[in-house]
């Protein structure tokens, strides 16, 4: 989950009219001579376009990184557009051109681009490979190659570019100044040793290894300082890293994008600034992260729309600005994030400040162990949560250019000590049906949670739960305003590489990739025991939801957005009921009206104020009410602009 400009404005761009009413309507017009292509993180949307010649493509990047769009032919190509940016490419004559971005495509043996790719069809031309996927035949057995490095081959490119499927590259201990790209499927690529096989990004090249094929898995190696991407999966079916290690790479660690069947396990990933592990937009996904240890990052895991039988199990994530977040954005396709399993994990110590780089998205997710943003039918379960400084488990809803609300997410059986602000969290403003079931917890956000959102009994709608949702907006303006941590790439704290090696070596059993998911065991994920060497943090000072101690603009958007419609709920709520039950209105009457006083926060107040306190001029109700509620605009919105969120 990236925290790049464009995103990040969309996201919080309503807040304000958010705390109360949900308004998204979007609208987009066609000149009918200019065609948009998206650009979102790893693709192109649509992947293909016919035109006419004469007609404008215009490129759009409403990703969270730079992408640029460039013709195979040579005749075309855009600039590197950041998120936000858009630029108009003409096409005069017809025929069919093929196009890619630099940054996230590869080139294959026979020169043709894999990963994010798309093509134009002018006038009557017919796209020879447009929409079209050639299968590759799946040897789930090794060859019986090995190919050597450095002893046969050089590099690990030049091994990997001479392998066959189903071979393995197996590499020998050396520190390998390269970006290798894998477009031939079934590889195992094996260092020989963990610790002392290391791909150096010398921080300056892109990606450690990026694969476009499917069934490749890379195992018991290094990668550190890489500008993008320590490991990177793209559109395969059938990955799997283990016993990896990365270090400072910036983006991500280890990472998988529209890919299926995976596994990553037995790994270590440190000093990205968004996320350590992540996999993203997949549907079904069928992966699982399992022992793995995630420490230093934005994020230990972010799961940008990625969705069934994905499991983030009987790992460690600590000392991350957060440390699980599966949520949902418009910048991928696929939304919302849903059906994700997260349990047997140690969540711990999350909430750095000082040692974990850091974008403003996940600024914004500061503290919390889990958080599932705008996650539908999740299960979390069996975890053990301990000083997080804002939430142990955190359910909310998430916007980008749409709001995507969390719902039908089942918290249970987790044992949660330390936290920060509450335990557990819910958030909205229109949360739908996530229940809350014997957690072991001390304290909730609304208050007792497990009785009024309960998974066997009541689940009362929660319209505006601006006490957990004003808290990231505060904290974007924070980013904005540098205040947040800015750590270079390669700050982090490194970490002894001294990690577990592959059990066997390079006599291990060589296994491609082939039905990875399909030969785990799932389930029986049991809750790790809290050390006994672990001092439990004390609360932070919260009054009313907010905590004091955030900084300024958690705290004035804690004041905006939550305290004073709280205020004016409960003062101005008694005021009313006082106001109504004691004039000489009819018995049906009062009733009628304490009803949305009473259960509509806010706004009931405002009704009645307007229409229903008959003892006061109209003129008189529409300036104090009206009035009083514009005032109340205006300070919200000149707050948004001055934190710099709109």
């Amino acid at each position: 989950m990236r925290a790049y400009a464009a995103p990040m404005r969309n996201l919080v761009r309503w807040g304000g009219a958010l705390l109360f009413t949900v308004a998204l309507a979007a609208c987009g017009g066609d000149d009918g001579a200019v065609t948009e292509v998206v650009m979102l993180d790893n693709t192109f949307s649509p992947g293909v376009v016919e035109i006419e010649a004469g007609d404008t493509v215009r490129f759009v990047n409403q990703g969270r990184v730079p992408h640029d769009a460039i013709d195979t032919g040579g005749a075309w190509r855009t600039d590197l557009l950041n998120a936000g940016d858009d630029q108009e490419v003409t096409f005069n004559e017809e025929g069919t051109y093929e196009f890619y971005c630099s940054l996230h495509s590869s080139e294959d043996a026979d020169g043709k681009r894999q990963g994010m790719v798309g093509t134009v069809v002018v006038g009557e031309a017919t796209p020879e490979s447009a929409g079209s996927v050639v299968p590759v035949a799946q040897e789930a057995d090794w060859s019986g190659t090995v190919r050597n490095v450095p002893g046969d081959y050089p590099t690990v490119q030049s091994a990997v570019d001479a392998a066959e499927p189903g071979d393995m590259v197996l590499i020998q201990p050396g520190r390998y100044k390269e970006a290798v790209t894998v477009t031939t499927p079934n590889l195992v690529i094996r260092g020989t040793d963990r610790n002392e096989v290391i791909l150096d990004g010398e921080y300056t090249r892109e990606n450690g290894f990026f694969v476009t094929a499917d069934g490749v898995a890379i195992e018991n190696m290094t990668a550190i300082g890489y500008t993008v991407n320590g490991f990177f999966w793209n559109g395969v079916t059938g990955y799997r890293g283990s016993y990896l290690t990365a270090i400072d790479n910036w983006v991500y660690g280890i990472y998988a994008f529209d890919a299926v069947d995976g596994l990553f396990e037995h790994s270590y990933a440190s000093g990205s600034y968004d996320a350590g592990f992540y996999i993203g937009q997949c549907d079904p996904c069928n992966a699982v992260v399992t022992d793995v240890l995630a420490e230093f990052n934005g994020l230990g895991y972010s799961g940008t729309n990625s969705s069934g039988n994905i499991y983030i199990v009987n790992s460690e994530w600590r000392y991350n600005v957060a440390g699980i977040v599966p949520n949902t954005l418009d910048s991928e396709l696929l939304p919302p994030v849903s059906r994700v399993t997260i349990a047997g994990n140690y969540v711990h110590h999350n909430g750095e400040s000082e040692r974990a780089p850091t974008g403003a998205l996940e600024w914004s997710s500061y503290g919390n162990g889990i958080v599932l943003a705008g996650a539908r039918d999740s299960l979390v379960y069996n975890n053990l949560l301990v000083n997080n400084p804002n939430a142990g488990v955190q359910v909310t809803s998430m916007l980008d250019k749409n709001l995507w609300p969390s719902g039908g997410n089942v918290i249970r059986d987790n044992v949660i000590r330390g936290s920060g602000r509450a335990d557990l969290m819910l958030g909205g403003p229109v949360e739908q049906g996530s229940c809350f079931s014997d957690n072991d917890y001390s304290t909730s956000l609304p208050w007792n949670i497990e009785f009024f959102h309960s998974c066997d009994g009541i689940k009362l709608p929660l319209l505006a739960g601006m006490a957990v949702s004003h808290d990231p907006l505060g904290r974007i303006a924070q980013a904005q305003h540098g205040q947040s941590p800015q750590l270079g790439h390669g700050d982090a704290p490194k970490p002894e590489l001294t990690f577990d090696q592959l059990p066997g070596g390079a006599e291990a059993p060589v296994r491609p990739a082939i039905d990875v998911f399909a030969g785990l065991q799932i389930g029986g994920y049991e809750t790790p025991q809290l050390p006994a060497d672990v001092d439990i943090a004390d609360r932070r000072p919260v009054i009313l939801g907010v905590a004091v101690d955030g900084g300024f603009w958690p705290v004035w958007f804690g004041t905006i957005m939550w305290w004073i419609p709280l205020a004016v709920y409960v003062l101005g709520g008694a005021w009313a009921l006082w106001n109504l039950w004691r004039s000489e209105r009819s018995m049906v009457a009062r009733v009628v009206w304490t009803v949305p006083i009473v259960l509509i926060p806010f706004f009931g107040v405002l009704a009645y104020v307007l229409a229903g306190n008959t003892g006061i001029r109209p003129g008189r109700r529409l300036l104090v009410g009206l009035g009083g509620f514009g005032v109340y605009l205006v300070v919200v919105v000149a707050s948004l602009l001055v934190g710099k969120i709109l």
